[in-house]
Order: C-alpha cells, then sequence, then structure tokens
C-alpha cells in the first residue's frame, strides 16, 4: 500500500467483547445473586431465631412440655440448616488457620458461633440458662458477607482482564507461502512479519516494516492524540492503527509483551488490607488464646465449684460474649454510612479499606490524560487568511464537511468547534450545501485528509492536518506570529498549496481541577501528576509535581516507594497503563470513562469523572476513621468486661441480653452520626 494516500477509514478503533465461553459473562452477577439470597435466607432464619429465643428467655414454657420441645427443637433445627447451607467457608478457613497453625478472625467467629450454639442446646436440654441460637445465623451472615465483597472484586477484576486479553490474541501473519493467515498470538514466533490493517489493533510488539499513520497510544502512553509511526519505529500491542496499513516484525511474543507484564501485575495483585483490618488481626493474635484460657478456666473452676451444667454454660457464655459481633456489626454499619456518603460525592466504592485509604493518605498521584484533562481536545484558537480565493464561510464548511466523516480525534474536535462557533457552517449538513461539493476525499497518512473542493463551476485542492504539509518552514513561523496561543496543537488548512488557516488545539482540564490543588494542601496531601505523555502541556500550581513520559513500570516504582516511605498513596487514573499502578497504591480511584481493566482494578470510582469531589471525601473519610477507631476501643472494652462477669457466673442472661441491646444501639448511633466532609 502507498504511504501517500490511503482510501478513507470510518470505522472506530473498539472491537466488540466477546466472552470466553458462553455465559462466562453473566456467570458473575449469577453467582452474586445466589449469594445476596443465601445471605437474604440467614438474615431470615435470624430474624426468627432472634424472636422465638427472646420468648424463651423471658417466658419460657414448661420444660419437658411439647411446646417447649417443638419451639426449641424448631431452634436447633433452623441453626443446624443455618450452619450447613452457609457455614461451609467460614468451617474450612478456620480448619484451614489450625493447620497453618496461625491465628486469624475466622477462629474467633467459629469460636463464638459453637460457644452460642453449645450453650444454647445445653440450656435447651437440662432446662437451666438462656438460648442464643440467633447468634449462629448472625455470625455465618457476616462472614459470609464479607467474603462475598472480596470476591466479587477479584471475580471483576480477572475477567476484565480476560476480556482484555481476548482483544488482543490474534494478529495477521504472513506465511511462508506469501498468503496472510490469522493466527492466535500464542503461535506467532519472533521475527515473523504482521499485518495490521487501519482501525485494527496491534497484538504484538515489534518494528515496523511497511507503512507510515497515526497510531492511537492513548491506553498505553496517556498521549491524547494519535502518534505518527514511520518505518523503524516500535510499536505496542494494545495500540491502534487508525489510517494506514502498518507490517511488523514481531519482537516480542505473546506473554513478554509489556501488555503480558500490565496484565500479570494485576493479576498478580493480591490486594491491600486496610488499617484496621492490619489492628484487628493483631489483637486477634492475642484476643483468640486469651478467649479460649479463660472459656476452659471457667470450665474447670465451675465444675468443681458448681456442676457440669454450670461449667459447660458459664465457659459458653464466655465464648458469646466473646463474639466480634458487636465490631462485626458496629464496623459494616459505620463503613456502610461512609460509602453511602462517598456515593453522594460521586465517590463510589463497596470496599471499606477504601475508606481507610483515605483517611490516612498523605500522597496523592493523579494521571494526566482522560482523568485531569477530558478525552477529547477543543479548539482554542481560529486564524484564517483574510486574503482567500473563496468565501471564508465556505471554506469552513467545506472542512467541517470533510471532517464529519473521520473518527479521529482531531477531526471529531474541529467538527464540534465547527457546529457550535462557526453559524454558516454549522448549517452544512452531511450531504453538503448549495453550490458546494466535496469529492475524491482520502487519507495522508500520517499527516491528515486531502479533498477536492467544487465551489458552483470553480475547482479547489484542499488539505488539513500536519505541519508537514506546509511548503516550508517560513510558512509555519508566519502563521504562528499571527496566533496568540503559544502551545496547543496546529492544523493547517492549505488551498493550493498555500496556507489558508490554522486551528489551535489543546487538551481541557476537567471543571474543579483547578480548585483541588489548594484544598489538598489545606489537607496535608502532596499531589503529584504521572504521565505517559512526554510532552505535557498543562498549567500547575509550582507546589504540584509533574513527571513525564513515563511507562507503566515506571508508575508503578513511583508508587512503591510512597508506599515505602509510609505515604499511603492514592492513584487515579483511567487508562490500562494506569492498572498496575493502582495495584500497588493503598487506594485506587478509576474514572467512569476509562477503561475496564482501570474500573475493575480500581477500589472507588468517579461516576460523573469529578475529580474535584476527591478533597472531600479524604475529608469525610477521616472524619469516619476516628469513629471506627472509637468502635474498635469500645469493643474490646465490651468484650473484656462481659467475658470477666461471664466467667464469674454474674452475667445473667436477661442482663446480657440488655447489654448486647443497648450496646448494639448506641454503636449504630455513633456510627450512623452524620461526618463531616471538611
Amino acid at each position: 500500500m502507498s504511504s501517500e494516500s490511503e482510501p478513507i477509514q470510518s470505522s472506530s478503533p473498539q472491537p466488540a467483547i466477546v466472552c470466553r465461553e458462553q455465559g462466562d459473562c453473566d456467570d458473575l452477577d449469577l453467582k452474586l445473586s445466589r449469594a445476596w439470597l443465601r445471605i437474604a435466607i440467614a438474615g431470615v432464619f435470624a430474624g426468627q431465631g432472634m424472636v422465638f429465643s427472646l420468648a424463651l428467655n423471658m417466658t419460657p414454657p414448661p420444660f419437658g412440655s411439647l411446646p417447649y420441645w417443638i419451639l426449641h427443637g424448631g431452634l436447633i433445627f433452623s441453626s443446624l440448616v443455618v450452619m450447613a447451607f452457609l457455614g461451609g467457608p467460614l468451617f474450612a478457613s478456620t480448619w484451614g488457620m489450625l493447620r497453618g497453625r496461625r491465628l486469624s478472625i475466622e477462629g474467633l467467629f467459629t469460636l463464638s458461633l459453637l460457644g452460642a450454639f453449645v450453650g444454647s442446646v445445653v440450656g435447651s436440654v437440662t432446662g437451666q440458662g438462656s438460648v442464643y441460637y440467633e447468634v449462629v445465623a448472625i455470625v455465618i451472615a457476616i462472614y459470609t458477607f464479607g467474603r462475598m465483597l472480596g470476591e466479587r472484586s477479584q471475580s471483576r477484576m480477572k475477567l476484565e482482564s480476560a476480556r482484555l486479553r481476548e482483544r488482543f490474541e490474534r494478529a495477521e501473519v504472513l506465511q511462508s507461502s506469501g498468503e496472510w493467515m490469522s493466527q492466535a498470538v500464542a503461535e506467532v514466533a519472533v521475527g515473523a512479519r504482521v499485518r495490521v490493517e487501519p482501525g485494527a489493533a496491534f497484538t504484538l510488539d515489534g518494528v515496523i516494516r511497511s507503512g507510515v499513520g497515526y497510531v492511537q497510544e492513548t491506553a498505553l502512553t496517556g498521549e491524547p492524540l494519535p502518534v505518527v509511526r514511520r518505518v523503524g519505529d516500535r510499536v505496542r500491542a494494545g495500540t491502534w492503527a487508525v489510517d494506514s496499513r502498518f507490517e511488523m516484525e514481531v519482537e516480542r511474543g505473546a506473554g513478554a509483551r509489556e501488555l503480558d507484564e500490565i496484565l500479570e501485575a494485576v493479576e498478580g495483585a493480591d490486594g491491600q488490607a486496610s488499617d484496621l483490618q492490619t489492628q484487628a488481626n493483631a489483637l486477634i493474635r492475642v484476643f483468640l488464646p486469651l478467649v479460649v484460657s479463660v472459656s476452659f478456666v471457667t470450665a474447670l473452676v465451675w465444675y468443681f465449684l458448681g456442676s457440669w451444667v454450670d461449667a459447660v454454660l458459664n465457659s459458653m457464655a464466655v465464648l458469646l460474649v466473646a463474639c466480634p459481633c458487636a465490631l462485626g456489626l458496629a464496623t459494616p454499619v459505620a463503613i456502610s454510612q461512609g460509602l453511602f456518603r462517598l456515593a453522594q460525592l460521586g465517590l463510589v466504592t463497596r470496599d471499606g479499606a477504601f475508606i481507610d485509604a483515605l483517611a490516612r493518605t498523605e500522597r496523592i498521584f493523579f494521571d494526566k490524560t482522560g482523568t485531569l484533562s477530558e478525552s477529547t481536545l477543543r479548539v482554542t484558537e481560529v486564524w484564517v487568511e483574510p486574503d482567500l480565493p473563496l468565501p471564508r464561510a465556505d471554506l469552513l464548511a467545506a472542512i467541517l464537511l470533510a471532517e464529519s466523516s473521520l473518527a479521529h480525534p482531531v477531526a471529531r474536535a474541529l467538527v464540534q468547534y465547527l457546529q457550535a462557533n462557526e453559524g454558516d457552517a454549522a448549517c452544512t449538513t452531511t450531504r453538503g450545501r448549495a453550490g458546494l461539493v466535496v469529492e475524491d476525499l482520502h487519507l495522508l497518512s500520517g499527516q491528515g485528509v486531502a479533498f477536492r473542493l467544487q465551489v458552483s463551476q470553480h475547482f479547489y485542492s484542499l488539505q488539513v492536518g500536519e505541519a508537514s504539509l506546509l511548503p516550508s518552514e517560513a510558512d509555519r513561523l508566519r502563521v504562528g506570529a499571527q496566533l496568540h496561543e503559544s502551545q496547543g496543537k496546529r492544523v493547517y488548512v492549505l488551498i493550493e498549496g498555500r496556507v489558508a488557516a490554522c486551528f489551535v488545539l489543546q487538551e481541557r482540564l476537567r471543571a474543579g481541577v483547578p480548585a483541588i490543588w489548594q484544598r489538598l494542601d489545606d489537607l496535608g496531601v502532596y499531589a503529584s501528576i504521572l504521565t505517559g505523555d512526554p510532552f505535557p502541556e498543562v498549567e500547575l500550581p509550582s507546589h504540584v509535581l509533574l513527571e513525564a513520559g513515563l511507562s507503566s513500570s515506571d508508575k508503578v516504582k513511583r508508587i512503591s516507594a510512597a508506599r515505602e516511605a509510609g505515604q499511603t498513596p492514592l492513584f487515579v487514573g483511567d487508562g490500562i497503563n494506569d492498572a498496575a499502578a493502582m495495584t500497588q497504591a493503598s487506594g485506587s480511584i478509576a474514572m467512569h470513562s476509562g477503561t475496564g481493566l482501570a474500573r475493575s482494578v480500581a477500589m472507588a470510582q468517579l461516576t460523573a469523572d469529578r475529580v474535584e469531589v476527591i478533597p472531600a471525601g479524604i475529608g469525610l473519610a477521616r472524619d469516619l476513621h476516628r469513629r471506627l477507631r472509637g468502635n474498635l476501643i469500645y469493643a474490646a472494652a465490651y468484650n473484656a468486661v462481659g467475658m470477666l462477669l461471664a466467667a464469674l457466673g454474674l452475667l445473667h442472661p436477661i442482663a446480657a441480653a440488655l447489654i448486647m441491646l443497648v450496646s448494639s444501639f448506641w454503636v449504630t448511633a455513633r456510627a450512623l452520626k452524620q461526618p463531616s466532609c471538611q
């Protein structure tokens, strides 16, 4: 194919996403629906167990009577059903904890569950003591809910990663017979010749051996505009040929591509535990042996001082009172309230660890293109030669008509501007206008477009595109002297080889971005910008660091260094090249308009792409974080006092129920307190 020109291509480089297997795309939603159904069933059992247990504790029927055994038998059966229906993962995790000789929250959940169940069964069989069968369902439901959220996040990330791999899994390869054949990239050897058509994706890393034209690299580099690639230039999998056919020699095959390195970093990420969870795990390593020891000593003491029934009931009461339900119920309520408030701001997440990251962060990193700036360009200045061979309105109308059929981001920016700001040109439709006809429209690979314009009985040759179309450097300098904008991309219009007009295009910062730097500074959060764009044109305050021309691995290094410095870094991005950095950050935020991989990896999303809400989210999280810490201290104190009273046999069943009720009400009310956003 000639490097001079190509027939017009209007297809957009966005391939269809196909599931790996039939039904894969719906499988995750189906699993989540089933999980919610199972939790709902457990909630129903917990509710009815609470009602009947309270009734039995307050006004029990005569021991041994038919109503007594019906009620107690029903509660025992319902508890066994819940344990069989939902308890498998909890029991399996507890068994794994024992085999691994480690201590975890699963052990405390299981001890409390067994304490409540065994103690209640002994109470039912002997007619002495109280019953707490509802605790079985509550404990399992809380554990299952937390487990489901974690699995959901991992499943969505893996699904998006698999979808992205599938987009770039085949290539057109030159065979020894001279024919081109589609092959899986895994079968393509280094050194093979691969062809990429206009509008198609590069699926392997290599060097261009034939062709010149635009390549869209935004997802990997952050550059807002397609860049011109020629023979000898390197291209990477994950980019798109815009206007020309390329032939390339493969340098890095499947598994060694830069795209594979990014996806492996994403898929290999283990996720980060929240600070509160880390503290809770540290407490559990001390608290769990203490609970077991106190329960065992209580059983021994009461066996010798009282009866075996007293020993079982009081030792089980210790395990029951040590149940993490107070903390396990209060913390989710507080986190849910915080997540709801963040969602009201436009920062949506289902991960409670994200609140901790927001509260503790001292450093925030932003991607530039598509994050701080909009993904589209805008025309900021237009210069038109006053001495034209045709009316200005006809020239602009012709440009609008020609560019309307193109999918290039520059073409979209020109069309948007002309339709909004040039009244006469905006009246032009795709069919043209009276006395004006555009014909022979074709692409100039890596330069722009060319066409013939008929105005009445006159014909003109027009070109729209790069500075390389200009006859001389003097023309570029002459036009530049007429412009007010010192930055931005220049798009030139030539009539019969002479410069007739020039458009200046620039990135546009999102609304509210200029105001966030001072707000972050007030919060003590240091902001930096990491971008793959080698020549960014963004006006920033002097204290905001901007690093340009970074690869995905470079961004990861910056994030890792901040984590090692204890700065709890946040990363805000939108592209494929941001995904690996997101997995290394303590907290990550994706733009709603970003790539599917970035959204699936990130802990949160900005639903309306409003980055200006991030400082408010940090203030809200800090307020909530203080209350969560208070709840953690309260729960530890409550459990310690309750265990002591239970061990001494001083915790009457009714008093225990009232204490648990008041405690839950107080902690819940505190959790629902309206946090300030600062």
